[in-house]
């Protein structure tokens, strides 16, 4: 595997009713750092969501994309990554200026909630919500306790972020008869003992040997993730049409353009006098 991976691999264990995925992103994560200054730990945060996001992008089966966010009155206002079926990501955080370096997530997400959004671009009739309440110690604490609670799915994390790289494993307990039932708990334990080193250097078959040389894995495609944001001109003008002509002429005569800047990308799109016809017309 190339040190400049981005990557998710699926997987499954033959004899038992667990399945699992493994990711690992590098360049496409230090893209979205590019775009936006944040202090370290806002990037620790967005990080550890930005990897979450991505195990969990298995679970979109339609044409359409999947936003997890973190909404909180704490000091960390809000934590946004969304994620397309085809591995496009995008990812932004909003925060107080004050914000205390020393806090734990606990005390920056005071009274937050989890969403998790999933939108088909194809019906809305499939679409699918899930809010709760953020009482957990980290990210994915709630994550897990969101599938066991919503989902009546057993669902573990195991996060190994670093300052350059991305890495996690996801385990889940699907629907089947299990002969022993510590056996999901063994296998989340081997999963515990990996290091954010084997995460970033072992192709996904090696890594899997050493945590499970007993267990029979099947193991999938691995499937490309990338940077991708979904800001344009013409959504820009979807935008501004929401202001009257009258409020967009007082803009433009005071600073000489009005602009938006995507949230995601800090990407500006700048609209002069003669713009403002394409602006009415659209």
């Amino acid at each position: 595997m190339q040190n400049d991976a981005n990557m998710l691999q699926r997987f499954l264990f033959d004899n038992l009713p667990i399945r699992g995925e493994r990711i690992k992103l590098t360049t496409s994560w230090q893209e979205v750092l590019e775009r936006r200054e944040y202090p370290e730990v806002v990037k620790k945060y967005l990080g550890e969501l930005v990897a979450t996001a991505a195990l969990l992008s298995a679970t979109i089966k339609i044409e359409g994309k999947m936003t997890l966010q973190i909404e909180a009155t704490g000091a960390l206002n809000m934590l946004v990554v969304q994620i397309t079926h085809d591995g496009g990501f995008r990812a932004t955080a909003t925060y107080q200026d004050d914000l205390p370096e020393n806090a734990t997530f606990k005390e920056l997400t005071e009274g937050g909630r989890v969403v998790i959004t999933i939108e088909n671009a194809r019906s809305i009739e499939s679409s699918y919500q899930g809010v709760i309440p953020l009482i957990d110690d980290s990210i994915s604490a709630a994550i897990e306790r969101y599938f066991e609670t919503s989902e009546q799915l057993k669902t573990s994390l195991f996060l190994r972020n670093t300052e350059s790289t991305l890495g996690g494993l996801l385990l889940q307990r699907i629907p089947g008869e299990m002969e022993d039932e510590d056996a999901y708990n063994r296998v989340c334990h081997l999963a515990d003992t990996v290091t954010a080193e084997e995460l970033n250097e072992l192709d996904t078959q090696t890594l899997l040997y050493r945590l499970y040389s007993e267990d029979d894995i099947r193991l999938f495609d691995e499937e490309a993730l990338h940077f991708h944001c979904q800001c344009s001109r013409e959504r820009s003008i979807g935008m501004l049409k929401q202001l009257s002509m009258d409020e967009l002429k007082e803009i433009v005569a005071e600073e000489g353009k009005v602009s938006v800047t995507c949230e995601f990308c800090g990407k500006s799109y700048n609209f002069a006098e003669d713009d403002l016809k394409e602006i009415e017309h659209a």
